[in-house]
């Protein structure tokens, strides 16, 4: 009887530290959690930690460091653990002449930023600005771009009229031409003007076809004729027209043979 009353004993003792360790762990848990939670609430103080560096890299024509460095300033709203990156990234890409921006923390207390700068490829209309890649961006200063050759388009045309100037300037490599206009007109027709004032009208259909038959032609038209081409328009089915530019004649128009 003794013996199974010291067995008794011996459970009830057992379940006794089995609760001790268990409420121990409780109590270690809970504590770790408020103590996570109130590092928390002091780490998310806009005081703590605040971001004192601002590091920017990039190749700047346009773009100026302390410009950007004002513009990250304003967008910072936290310190280095709750400023909105962001936030931050997109305030500095809306400035003019930015084309991407990455931004990461470095402990403990700078932002760094790479920022490139937009490479305009030519005029976009008459008041923006067109990258390689058909990117339209505007600038206090696009109107006052020299050198740069002006295409235009409806809205959205503008990585297909990219596209094409490519290819036209590819293949002007070398010649004596070189494209001042290309438009893409509310037609869908193609104009172009080169820099010695020739016009070239591709219209609407094969265009590249079109532009392959004016780079034929064009050299026997220097050759062959007294005058000087000054519009010559390829959207004839079997040939094209041309209208001179003559020193001694009043321009005129004529219809040149297949094309």
């Amino acid at each position: 009887m003794s013996a199974v009353k010291g067995r008794s004993r011996q459970k009830q003792e057992h379940k006794s530290r089995s609760a001790e360790l268990l409420l121990t762990a409780f109590m270690g848990v809970a504590a770790l959690l408020a103590s996570a939670h109130f590092g928390y609430r002091y780490l998310s103080q806009p005081g703590t930690l605040p971001l004192r560096v601002v590091e920017i890299t990039g190749e700047f024509s346009h773009l100026e460091h302390a410009a950007i460095e004002a513009e990250v300033a304003s967008a910072i709203d936290g310190g280095f653990f709750t400023v909105d990156m962001q936030a931050v990234r997109d305030a500095v890409r809306a400035m003019p002449w930015v084309e991407e921006v990455s931004v990461r923390r470095v402990w403990p207390d700078t932002l760094r930023m790479h920022v490139i700068e937009q490479v305009p490829l030519a005029h976009w209309g008459d008041a923006a600005l067109v990258n390689l890649r058909g990117e339209v961006f505007e600038t206090q200063d696009a109107v006052l771009r020299r050198g740069l050759p002006r295409l235009s388009g409806g809205a959205g045309k503008a990585p297909e009229v990219v596209s094409f100037y490519l290819q036209l300037r590819s293949a002007l490599v070398g010649g004596p031409l070189a494209v001042s206009e290309l438009v893409l007109n509310a037609r869908q027709e193609w104009e172009v003007k080169f820099d010695n004032g020739l016009a070239l009208m591709l219209g609407s259909e094969q265009p590249e076809a079109r532009i392959a038959d004016f780079f034929k032609v064009y050299p026997q038209l220097l050759a062959n004729m007294s005058g000087i081409p000054q519009r010559i328009d390829m959207r004839y089915e079997h040939g094209f027209a041309v209208q001179w530019q003559s020193q001694d004649a009043l321009p005129g128009e004529s219809l040149a043979g297949d094309s």
